[in-house]
C-alpha cells in the first residue's frame, strides 16, 4: 500500500469517527428527553393560556355570590318599585294628558284674568256718551248680541269707558226712581271695557242681568270676552247664575285648563254650593266637572288625598267621577267672577 492510499484511508476513517460521534451525541440527548417533556410543555402552555383569561375574569373582579346577586336583584326591584309609585303619586288617576294640565293649572282655579285695559289712544276722539248709550241700549234690550259685540268695540265705544278709567264711577242709560238712581232696567257703562244690562234697585244692580268685559281686539290677550248672566243683589253676582269666557285659541297654551263655563249658586261674587264647571283647552276640547264650593272655597273630593306635591282634588270629572281635577291650596281659595267693578254711582255726561 502505497502513501496515497493511507492518506484516503486516514481520512475516510477520521470522516467516519466524526458521523459516529454525531450520532452518539444526537442518541444521548435524545435519550434524556421522552415525549413526556413535550406533552408537559404543551400543558404549560395551556395552564398559561387558561391562567391569562383567569386573570381578566376572577383576580381583578369578585365573582358574586349566589346571595349578593340575589341582594343586588332585590335592590333594582326596589329601585323600580320606587319609581313606579312616585309616578302612580302624581298621576290624577287619569291620562297623561290630564296630568301635564293638573300639574301646570295656574292662576285661581284655572288661568287667570282680572280685567281688560285699554290704552289711551282716543284723547283726541270725540264722543257722545248719550247717544251711544242709547243706541247700544236698543240693541241689547231686543237681545242682538251681534250688534252689541260689534259697537263696544269701536272705538268710540272704548274710548268712553277709558274715560273712567280709575274710578268705580259708570255711565247710564234707561229707568231711574225718585232721586234719580238706576231702578229698573238699564245699561251701565264701566271703565275697564265692561257693561251691564239689566235691573236694578236704589242705585246698584239687582235683580237679573248680564255683565261683560271685553277684551279690545289690539290687546292680543288670550280672554276676548268675560261674562256673567244671572242673579244680582248689592251690585255683585248673588243666586243663581253662570260665569262664562271665551279665548283667543291662538293665545292658549298646551298646559293649562281654562274655565269657560261656571254654573250654579254665586254669593257676593264667589261660588257658592254645589258647581257645574266646563274646561276647555287648546284644541278646542271640553271636559266636565262637578265640585262643592263654600264662599268662594272649594272642598275637597271626598276619600281623596293629596299627590306627591301637594296639590289636591277639588273636582270630579262628570262622566268619571274617579277622575279628578287637582289645584293647590292657595288656588282653592277665592274662587268667583273676577274683575267685576262695583261700588259707584252714575257719572254726569
Amino acid at each position: 500500500m502505497d502513501k496515497q492510499e493511507k492518506i484516503k484511508i486516514a481520512i475516510t476513517a477520521g470522516i467516519a469517527a466524526v458521523i459516529l460521534l454525531i450520532l452518539v451525541l444526537v442518541l444521548t440527548l435524545s435519550g434524556g428527553n421522552d415525549s413526556s417533556d413535550d406533552q408537559k410543555l404543551s400543558e404549560n402552555i395551556q395552564d398559561y393560556v387558561e391562567g391569562a383569561a383567569g386573570d381578566t375574569s376572577t383576580d381583578n373582579k369578585e365573582t358574586p355570590s349566589d346571595d349578593a346577586s340575589s341582594e343586588k336583584s332585590n335592590e333594582d326591584e326596589k329601585e323600580s318599585d320606587s319609581a313606579v309609585e312616585n309616578a302612580s303619586t302624581d298621576v290624577l288617576t287619569t291620562t297623561a294628558e290630564m296630568e301635564k294640565a293638573k300639574d301646570t293649572v295656574s292662576g285661581n282655579s284655572f288661568y287667570a284674568t282680572d280685567k281688560a285695559t285699554l290704552k289711551n289712544v282716543y284723547k283726541s276722539l270725540k264722543i257722545d256718551e248719550e247717544a251711544q248709550l242709547k243706541e247700544l241700549s236698543a240693541y241689547w234690550s231686543s237681545d242682538n248680541m251681534t250688534a252689541v259685540r260689534d259697537l263696544t268695540h269701536l272705538e268710540r265705544f272704548e274710548a268712553m269707558s277709558y274715560k273712567l278709567s280709575g274710578t268705580n264711577d259708570f255711565f247710564y242709560y234707561g229707568e231711574t226712581n225718585g232721586d234719580g238712581k238706576p231702578n229698573g232696567t238699564g245699561l251701565a257703562v264701566y271703565g275697564d271695557d265692561q257693561y251691564y244690562y239689566g235691573q236694578w234697585a236704589n242705585g246698584v244692580r239687582s235683580g237679573n242681568g248680564t255683565w261683560i268685559s271685553f277684551y279690545p281686539k289690539y290687546s292680543q290677550y288670550v280672554v276676548t270676552e268675560h261674562l256673567y248672566t244671572g242673579q244680582w243683589a248689592d251690585d255683585l253676582p248673588n243666586g243663581q247664575g253662570q260665569e262664562h269666557y271665551d279665548y283667543n285659541y291662538d293665545e292658549m297654551n298646551e298646559a293649562d285648563y281654562y274655565l269657560q263655563n261656571a254654573i250654579g249658586e254665586f254669593k257676593n261674587g264667589l261660588y257658592n254650593g254645589e258647581m257645574y264647571v266646563i274646561t276647555v283647552d287648546k284644541n278646542d276640547d271640553t271636559t266636565e266637572w262637578e265640585g262643592i264650593c263654600n264662599n268662594g272655597s272649594w272642598e275637597q273630593v271626598l276619600y281623596t288625598s293629596a299627590d306627591s306635591k301637594g296639590k289636591v282634588p277639588y273636582l270630579s270629572q262628570m262622566e268619571d267621577s274617579d277622575r279628578h281635577l287637582y289645584m293647590t291650596i292657595e288656588g282653592a281659595k277665592n274662587n268667583g267672577v273676577r274683575g267685576i267693578i262695583y261700588g259707584g254711582s252714575v257719572k254726569g255726561y
